[in-house]
């Protein structure tokens, strides 16, 4: 055996061994695989072994090939395995632009193999339909990507794409009932502080996610925006604008019912090329319910989540004489799985998992007035404070 293919087989078997320390040391793992059934099978040049993956229940084998798997992962590459399985790709978007493949079986019974970057990505409508995208299947396994990022091995290239304990982003609610700050809208007030304190200002050709999904409820051209001096280093699709278009830009989504996001995000700047992340980048971006990446946050493996927080002082609640339990509002419409309906009645982050984010969608929702959201007098200064903690727009930044 050569020494390269030696040294991949090493590295291997120790992935396979060491997923199955994961499954007893990682604290979140029963809540992560829960409705997770995958049958991995791996091949790295002639090295092959698979990994069944039964909710809590882990099993392996080495040198075998399972009969019916449901993901099949690796390269001819033995460099490229080496690389992976050593754990030498920076993040996401450079292991995606590998030729590391994905196989998976199509609806048509068939296995297709394509590069992991055709497969999946980190919007909505960038991965194929499969066998496993019937309406009975858990959303875990849905996307090709949901899959992935559950097995073990993926995880830190993952943690190290997302860092979501550095990344600081909040929801804004754009619920006229919160009334107004400055006398402004709350969204447009704070969108406006940031946009006019800012260096420079980057204007999207087009929102992403709805690009992806083929949007058909809300403008795919109203896409995000990026403030500070990061902008400059940004390569994507969109160019320098200025703050007149930005602030247009603003009112024109939050008029058309889009919820704005903002903070330091990481994987967006990796993802548009504007690295080194040093606190420099400030990302908005104006979400809808129906295709925004976030809607796929609630089905994360617990590792990913914390990213996005809820707006300081924002409160969401729920008159329960005035509830119907109706089902088919506040549920459809959170895209975070924080509503659900308990004795007939609708009940905030029924799980208690915290995944409220207070961005309002089930009270503009609900059909008999049942829920509430309120804000306390002094949220929006809180909430900027924090903000300006992770990430300065200004021309005077001093990298964090």
């Amino acid at each position: 055996m050569e020494e390269k293919e030696a040294k991949v087989r090493e590295l291997f078997v120790k992935m396979l061994e060491d997923a199955a320390k994961y499954a007893v040391e990682y604290k979140f793992y029963a809540e992560d695989m829960k409705d997770y059934h995958e049958v991995v099978q791996w091949k790295f040049g002639p090295i092959r072994g698979y990994q069944i993956f039964d909710e809590t229940k882990y099993s392996f084998k080495i040198d075998e090939e399972v009969e019916d798997p449901t993901l099949v992962l690796g390269t001819k590459d033995l460099d490229l395995a080496y690389q992976f399985l050593n754990d030498e790709f920076d993040h996401w978007p450079a292991f995606t632009g590998s030729k590391f493949l994905v196989g998976i079986k199509g609806p048509d019974g068939k296995y297709k193999e394509k590069r992991i970057g055709k497969m999946t990505g980190f919007a909505p409508g960038n991965s194929p339909k499969t066998s496993s995208s019937k309406e009975n299947v858990p959303p875990k396994q849905r996307r090709v990507s949901a899959r992935l990022v559950r097995i073990p091995v993926f995880r830190p290239i993952m943690e190290r794409t997302s860092d979501p304990e550095n990344s600081n982003t909040v929801r804004i609610p754009i619920n006229e009932s919160l009334g107004t700050y400055e006398n402004e809208s709350i969204p447009l007030a704070v969108l406006e502080y940031f946009i006019n304190k800012a260096s420079h200002v980057y204007i999207f050709q087009q929102c992403p996610c709805r690009a992806l999904a083929d949007c058909k409820n809300y403008d795919q051209y109203l896409g995000c925006l990026a403030l500070g001096n990061g902008v400059l280093r940004m390569n994507t699709f969109g160019r320098i604008g200025t703050k007149e278009e930005a602030l247009e830009r603003s009112r024109l989504a939050v008029a058309s019912g889009l919820l704005p996001s903002l903070g330091r995000v990481k994987g967006d700047t990796i993802v548009y090329h504007a690295l080194p992340e040093q606190g420099d980048l400030m990302h908005i971006c104006f979400c809808c319910p129906c295709c925004c990446v976030e809607a796929f946050g609630k089905d994360s493996p617990m590792y990913l989540k914390g990213k996005y927080t809820k707006m300081e002082g924002v409160s969401v609640t729920v008159n329960t004489d005035l509830c119907k339990g109706c089902e088919q509002e506040c549920l459809d419409v959170c895209i975070y799985g924080s509503m659900g309906i308990i004795d007939g009645v609708a009940v905030v982050d029924w799980e208690n998992k915290n995944r409220c984010k207070g961005c309002g969608r089930c009270e503009r929702a609900c059909p008999t007035g049942a829920i509430t959201i309120t804000i306390e007098e002094d949220a929006v200064d809180r909430m900027i404070a924090r903000i300006e903690t992770s990430v300065d727009v200004s021309e005077n930044f001093v990298k964090r």
